[in-house]
């Protein structure tokens, strides 16, 4: 039956030997064939000479063991195309061969053996061409474990790489400005805990000087969750702009997710409509962390109303919240990736904490509030790894602000943390690391 060999893979092909792997099979070869013209001794007694025993042994371990290297190298991988029933047999053979020359070879230092102790040169060949058998096979496994490791690292750089370009894609998924209206200041930051991640935040102009303001979190994290997340993102935005009811757009969402996702995918969202002109605000929440609202004066809110989360039971009802933001007032959007942030000692940062910086720089600018925040997690998380996508929107009714001031303009740009610098102050996925300061209004340094 003839025999077709099939496609190889880079793990059968050849690879050169490098001088620091012939220098250190040398070693191993010569230490070998000292401990075997040892044992060799033992068993032949006081029948032949020590040192030309030792010397014989040394070369034909040297020899035997680079016939099996160079075997495993650069002839079995030839048979690699081939069935398992013929590459087998063929591999047994060229090592068996292999020690056979070496044997012949390595007798060939005292040929006076065969005539006069030809019992103890029957010995070292066979007990020689069992080793070679051995190290051959050894030598043969260890390669192509060898092999299959680089091939697998290989291949996560590949995935890396893929990873890194879809982390970048989901960041370009992110405004990458805000609208721009006299009295209004926002900003906002996500920092996924992987490649990707499944927050999301977006700030939508639909018109008449209404901004819609949104962010959500998929259940679990990495590409599943981004994927979902990117689909919602884009129902919402297109929802948004054909002027529906907040209430009406969860619902329809609610009913889009549960029908393409599995159950065990869920989405907590927050969805907002403001009215730059006159500070009211509806607002439905499904099932996510309240956003706070600071009043001026100190006092705080949580925006509660709202209903299940997406995705969990279609028809579930939701009610619209309602409530008006004041000149001087900020709302505060928030994953659960801030307040579950935890240290080492696997304590939460909480919502004490979260109150306490809210509080203590309220009359920052959105900016150098988001940036005290993170930077007071990035201190109490330490070098413990980021478990949660880190998401927060914060929206400022600057003080002293008339409805009549409260008009689009071109004089007070909001950028968004959006395209690959949204991961800001995380260099390497799941670690908060890098500095995250706001020292006063001009530009952040971010590194």
């Amino acid at each position: 039956m003839a025999l077709r060999k099939n496609n190889r893979t880079t793990l059968d092909e050849p690879r050169r030997l490098e001088a620091r792997t012939l220098g250190l099979w040398a070693v191993a070869n010569t230490l070998a064939g000292l401990l075997v013209g040892v044992v060799i001794r033992l068993f032949a007694g006081d029948n032949l000479e020590f040192g030309s025993l030792i010397a014989m042994s040394v070369v034909f371990a040297n020899v035997i063991g680079f016939a099996a290297i160079l075997a495993v190298r650069f002839v079995l991988p030839r048979y690699g195309g081939y069935p398992a029933y013929f590459r087998i047999p063929m591999a047994v053979v060229t090592l068996i061969g292999g020690g056979g020359l070496g044997s012949a070879i390595a007798i060939l230092t005292n040929p006076f053996i065969v005539f006069y102790k030809a019992h103890v040169a029957l010995m070292i060949v066979l007990v020689n061409g069992v080793l070679a058998l051995v190290v051959g096979l050894i030598t043969y496994t260890y390669e192509q474990m060898r092999r299959q490791i680089e091939e697998q690292a290989a291949e996560r750089g590949k995935l890396e790489q893929e990873m890194s370009i879809a982390r970048d894609i989901q960041m370009e998924l992110l405004p990458k400005s805000f609208p721009r209206i006299a009295g209004l200041d926002i900003f906002a930051f996500t920092v996924p805990a992987r490649h990707v991640g499944g927050d999301c935040y977006d700030v939508i102009d639909i018109g008449d000087g209404r901004l819609a303001i949104t962010i959500g979190d998929v259940s679990g994290k990495g590409t599943p969750a981004a994927l979902l997340m990117a689909n919602v993102q884009a129902a919402v935005r297109a929802l948004s702009e054909s002027g529906v009811e907040s209430t009406t757009l969860i619902d329809r969402v609610n009913r889009l997710v549960y029908g393409y996702t599995e159950e065990s995918l869920f989405i907590t969202f927050f969805y907002c409509v403001l009215d730059t002109r006159t500070g009211a605000l509806s607002y439905v929440n499904a099932g996510h962390n309240p956003p706070w609202l600071m009043r001026r004066d100190g006092t705080c809110e949580h925006l509660t109303e709202g209903g299940l989360v997406i995705g969990l039971m279609p028809g579930a009802p939701y009610d619209e919240g309602r409530t008006v933001l004041a000149p001087g007032d900020d709302l505060v959007l928030f994953t659960d990736g801030i307040t579950e942030a935890t240290n080492p000692d696997e304590d939460m940062f909480g919502e004490d904490r979260l109150g306490e910086v809210l509080t203590e720089h309220r009359h920052a600018s959105a900016r150098e509030i988001e940036e005290h925040v993170y930077s007071r997690i990035k201190d109490f998380a330490a070098e413990a790894p980021q478990a949660d996508d880190l998401t927060m929107v914060v929206v400022k009714i600057e003080p002293g602000t008339s409805d009549d001031e409260a008009t689009v303009s071109s004089d007070s740009p909001q950028e968004a943390k959006g395209g690959p610098s949204a991961a800001r102050g995380a260099p390497t996925v799941g670690a908060l690391r890098g500095p995250a300061t706001a020292t006063g209004r001009g530009p952040t340094t971010v590194v």
